[in-house]
């Protein structure tokens, strides 16, 4: 189910010239897009230049200028297409494990992330090398703040109590927690875009929602499993 009201528009500089309305320059706007995401998995953001663009996708250089304004608006255009089926891919997956547990959503919300990225990961590596140049703070914050709303729905549908006092919050911090590390781990290399990095990403995620209690003492008899409270003590427990 799409998430309606949820989509971006890229930066005000940089956004398309017109938008298409009729088949065919729907079908000259897809083929200047894949021309792009190939060549900036090929070449990269610098050497990928609109006039390389324009003949790999088989059109001229001022039909590509009909429709984008410059080399940074086609990454602003993948950028906001990668984040509106992001929200959208959340939001089904979200929905198929109402009521199963926090577990079972923190599973969810982990794999959805990485196999969302993982299938395209040279292509986001870049994408993600020139969101700061390309996207302005709000529009990111934007994007953020609605996987934040559909965590924090989700948290509140999971069938199971989450002890943490503020579920808003929580859903904000593990939003802004997984999007730093992912990010990360796909920036610096792929030995740390692994299966590794999603147990543990897991294991921290569940750690954080089954505490009821912040405070260091607490949170290291969880983790030991001397808590009371039943939690994920090891990695193979969040797979």
């Amino acid at each position: 189910m799409p998430v309606k009201g949820r989509k971006f528009g890229a930066n005000a500089e940089i956004a398309v010239r017109r938008r298409p309305r009729q088949g065919r320059s729907l079908m000259t706007v897809e083929a200047i897009l894949e021309a792009a995401r190939q060549l900036l998995i090929k070449d990269g953001f610098d050497a990928a230049s609109t006039t390389r663009i324009a003949e790999a996708a088989g059109v001229s250089v001022g039909s590509l200028y009909e429709y984008f304004t410059s080399k940074e608006a086609l990454v602003a255009k993948l950028i906001k297409r990668h984040c509106d089926n992001l929200l959208d891919t959340y939001a089904r997956a979200f929905k198929e494990v109402e009521g199963k547990g926090i577990a079972s959503l923190v599973d969810a919300w982990i794999d959805t992330s990485v196999e969302a990225y993982a299938k395209d990961l040279a292509l986001h590596r870049v994408l993600l090398d020139q969101m700061g140049k390309v996207s302005k703070t709000q529009h990111l914050r934007r994007v953020s703040l609605a996987i934040t709303d559909l965590l924090e729905s989700a948290l509140r549908k999971c069938g199971e109590p989450v002890p943490r006092p503020d579920l808003r919050l929580a859903a904000f911090v593990i939003e802004s927690a997984g999007e730093a590390l992912l990010h990360r781990a796909i920036l610096y290399g792929d030995d740390l875009f692994n299966d590794e990095l999603r147990r543990e990403w897991k294991l921290m995620t569940c750690l954080y929602l089954a505490c009821a209690d912040s405070s260091p003492s607490q949170t290291r008899h969880l983790a030991s499993g001397t808590s009371g409270r039943a939690s994920p003590s090891s990695p193979e427990s969040v797979d």
